[in-house]
């Protein structure tokens, strides 16, 4: 009972993201500043939406570094290719360190097939 009440709360979630990307899309398309600001909105709401003021405060640290980032690019393939690049190097760097850490705690052992 539980599981189907669930799919259908994902599968509306699913279709209004499903339409607020295609909304977005064609602002993108039609009115490359209206996105912006709206994309901006969007960031200030969820930002403003946290109640802890030090995680909000970090997530405008973010924001602000992220933003001035993606301005030097100079092309969308450039962005494109900075994100991937923050995102590898997060990975490696955060993420692939933190899985190591707790397939030790969790199996005893260090994984030797990920260095």
């Amino acid at each position: 009972m539980e599981s189907s009440k669930w799919q259908k709360e994902k599968e509306k979630r699913e279709k209004a993201s499903l339409e607020r990307h295609a909304r977005l899309s064609r602002l993108f398309k039609k009115d490359r500043l209206a996105f912006e600001r709206k994309r901006k909105a969007m960031i200030d709401e969820f930002i403003d939406s946290v109640k802890d003021a030090d995680q909000r405060s970090r997530l405008r640290t973010f924001q602000t570094s992220w933003d001035k980032k993606m301005r030097g690019a100079g092309s969308s393939h450039n962005r494109f290719v900075l994100a991937q690049t923050f995102f590898w190097e997060h990975f490696h760097g955060v993420w692939n360190p933190a899985i190591q850490k707790y397939s030790v705690i969790l199996n005893g052992k260090p994984d030797d097939q990920n260095p």
